[in-house]
C-alpha cells in the first residue's frame, strides 16, 4: 500500500511538471494583407457591406466567462466591424467598403460575424460572407493569439494587436474571388444587388426581374431598360442612401478613435489577468491533485505494517491538507483579479457610451441608436420614392 502511495505521488508530481512545461507559441508578427496583382476595371469592383458583429455572449468559453463583460463586448462589436472594413478598404481589392447598421441584402458582398472570444490574449470570430445572389463565399472561424509584447509601448506598431485576424479574413476573401469569380460573375453580382435595392422600393415592378434557381441562388431573368424612369428614380435614391451610410462611417471612425486608448489598456490588463488566472488555476489544480494524493497516501500509510511509513503518516496528512488549502487560497486570489478587471470594464463602459446622432433631412430629426436611425432613414427614402411616383406608402394606406 505504501508503495502504491509513493507511485501515485511521483506520478502526480511528474504530471504537474509536464503541465507547467506546456506553452502556447506566440509571436508579435502577424499576417500581412495581400493585394490583387491584376488590375480590376471599375464595373467589376464589388462593394462590401459589413454588418455590426454579434457579441456572441452565449458562446463565451466557460473558463473566460468571468473575464467577459457584456457592455465591453458590445463596444467590441463596433470595433471589430470597423477594423475589418479598414483592412478590406486598405487592400485596394474592392470597391467601397462600408459598415452598415441595417439591411445587407442589396450590397454586392455582405459580411456578418460573431465574436466568440476576446480576452486580450485570444480573439476568435465566426465570419459569414455572402454575395447578393445568395452564394456563400466564406463561413469560417478565425483565431489570433498575441503575446504580451503586442501591448508593449516600446514595441507596438500603429496596427491593432489583432490586425492579423482581420488581414486573414481579407486575404481569404480575395483568394475566393480569384478562384471562383469571373469578370462576368462580378458584373452579375453587381446587377443583382442593384435590382435587389429596387425591389425593396417597388416590389410590384422588380419582383419579376429575379428568380431563385434550384439551389436557392438568385438569377437575373431579364434586365430593365437603361432609360427606365422608375429605375432611374430608385438609382437616385440609392445614391442618397450611399451618402447617408458614408456619413455614418465618420461616426464609426470617431467611435473607434475614442475607444482605442481605453480599449487597448483594457485588453492589456485583460491579457495580464488571463495569464495570472491561468497560472493560478494551473497551480491550484496541481496542488489540489497533489493534496488529495498525499492524503490518500497518508491514510494508506496509517494502515501500513512499516514503522517508518506509519509514523510519517501525520506529516503526510498535514502536507496534503496544506496543499488543498493553498489551492483554495489561489482560487480566492484569482477572484480578486476578476473583480479588478470588472471594475476596469465598468469604467470603459462609461467612456464608450454611444452618442445620439442628430441628422436633419427635410426638417426631420433622426434619433435613437445608429440602427434605429438607419431604419428611420430607409422609411424616409420610401416616402421620397412614393412622393416622386405618386404612390402611397404602407403607412398611408
Amino acid at each position: 500500500m505504501y508503495r502504491l502511495y509513493r507511485y501515485l505521488l511521483i506520478l502526480t508530481l511528474l504530471t504537474g511538471a509536464a503541465g507547467c512545461a506546456t506553452q502556447t507559441v506566440k509571436s508579435t508578427t502577424f499576417t500581412p494583407i495581400v493585394e490583387d496583382s491584376a488590375p480590376i476595371v471599375e464595373e467589376q469592383l464589388l462593394d462590401i457591406g459589413i454588418g455590426i458583429f454579434q457579441p456572441g455572449l452565449d458562446d463565451v468559453p466557460r473558463n473566460r466567462e468571468e473575464l467577459t463583460f457584456s457592455d465591453v463586448r458590445m463596444a467590441e462589436t463596433y470595433f471589430a466591424s470597423y477594423q475589418l472594413a479598414q483592412a478590406l478598404q486598405n487592400s485596394g481589392n474592392w470597391g467601397v467598403v462600408r459598415v452598415v447598421p441595417g439591411r445587407l441584402e442589396s450590397v454586392d458582398l455582405a459580411i456578418t460575424g460573431t465574436i466568440l472570444q476576446s480576452d486580450g490574449e485570444t480573439m476568435r470570430v465566426q465570419v459569414h460572407v455572402q454575395d447578393s445572389t445568395g452564394m456563400t463565399w466564406i463561413d469560417k472561424e478565425y483565431e489570433e493569439v498575441v503575446s504580451k509584447y503586442s501591448y508593449d509601448p516600446r514595441m507596438r506598431r500603429s496596427e491593432d494587436a489583432f490586425q492579423g485576424l482581420f488581414n486573414k479574413i481579407a486575404n481569404d476573401l480575395l483568394a475566393y474571388k480569384q478562384r471562383n469569380i469571373s469578370a462576368a460573375d462580378a458584373v452579375n453580382i453587381r446587377t443583382v444587388s442593384k435590382i435587389q435595392f429596387a425591389r425593396d422600393f417597388a416590389p410590384q415592378v422588380f419582383d419579376e426581374y429575379l428568380a431563385e434557381n434550384r439551389n436557392g441562388i438568385l438569377e437575373v431573368k431579364r434586365l430593365p431598360a437603361q432609360n427606365d424612369p422608375i429605375l432611374n428614380r430608385i438609382e437616385n435614391i440609392r445614391e442618397r442612401d450611399f451618402l447617408y451610410v458614408d456619413a455614418l462611417q465618420d461616426y464609426y471612425s470617431n467611435f473607434v478613435r475614442q475607444m482605442e486608448v481605453p480599449y487597448t489598456e483594457f485588453r492589456r490588463m485583460s491579457y495580464d489577468e488571463v495569464m495570472k488566472m491561468d497560472r493560478l488555476a494551473a497551480d491550484a489544480r496541481r496542488n489540489m491533485i497533489m493534496g488529495v494524493a498525499a492524503i490518500i497516501g497518508g491514510l494508506a500509510a496509517t494502515q501500513s505494517n512499516n514503522a517508518a511509513a506509519y509514523y510519517s503518516s501525520p506529516v503526510i496528512l498535514a502536507s496534503g491538507g496544506w496543499l488543498i488549502k493553498d489551492a483554495f487560497d489561489k482560487g480566492d486570489e484569482r477572484a480578486l483579479h476578476v473583480e479588478a478587471l470588472a471594475e476596469l470594464g465598468n469604467s470603459l463602459e462609461m467612456e464608450l457610451a454611444p452618442q445620439t446622432i442628430e441628422l436633419e433631412e427635410r426638417t426631420i430629426t433622426l434619433s435613437g441608436s445608429v440602427e434605429a436611425q438607419y431604419e428611420q432613414w430607409r422609411e424616409i427614402l420610401a416616402d421620397i420614392y412614393a412622393n416622386e411616383t405618386g404612390e402611397a406608402t404602407s403607412s398611408e394606406q
